[in-house]
């Protein structure tokens, strides 16, 4: 979430966004800009939360499609909580249009490397180390940001086969396990010929 603020930072000025925020999702829209636009239920969804030394970090992400996008309410120039135009997956179609890799190349890489670990220990009957298991999902859930409306509901189903198999790995279960695991390539090399 990209607030901007005139007021001085306060954990009062975060509590009245993310009401401000919450109010407005409840009401199935979102302010973009000085647009208020509808939105549908989300397609993604995740929040974060670490500590780095003497500071703590809170991130909200979440992707939702638009809904009636030509019928978009403009918002008051006077209320406080405007976001920022900048989804990720937006940047990402312009840096592939300017013939710069887009982020989503990185993290297909990444997901690539940890997969190919991750399914090699699946056949010596091992199970991945939880750093290993935490990386690979990091990634799927990262990368969700960058599915094309063509395949997404195809990608969405592949993560949740993951997730299975990696419980499963997580259990002991290895040989459910790995069959997951070789439905999660099965699914993609499918999903490679139908939308490259």
């Amino acid at each position: 979430m990209s607030a901007q603020h005139n007021a001085p930072n306060t954990l009062e000025n975060i509590a009245a966004d993310l009401m401000a925020l919450a109010n407005d999702l409840a009401q199935g829209k979102l302010r973009v800009g000085n647009r208020l636009v509808e939105i549908g239920n989300p397609l993604f969804i995740k929040t974060k939360q670490k500590i780095t030394g003497d500071t703590a970090y809170c991130t909200l992400s979440f992707q939702v499609p638009l809904r009636n996008s030509d019928q978009e309410e403009t918002a008051m120039p006077d209320q406080r909580h405007a976001f920022k135009k900048s989804d990720a997956r937006g940047a990402g179609k312009d840096a592939r249009l300017q013939g710069r890799p887009p982020e989503g190349k990185k993290i297909k890489k990444e997901i690539a490397s940890l997969w190919k670990s991750v399914g090699k220990k699946l056949e010596q009957g091992q199970a991945p180390t939880p750093a290993e298991e935490k990386s690979l999902l990091a990634a799927f859930e990262n990368f969700c940001l960058f599915s094309e409306p063509a395949w997404h509901e195809e990608w969405l189903r592949c993560t949740t086969i993951l997730r299975e198999a990696l419980a499963c790995a997580h259990r002991g279960d290895l040989p459910t396990a790995l069959a997951h695991a070789e439905e999660v390539n099965r699914l993609t090399k499918d999903c490679h010929k139908k939308h490259k």
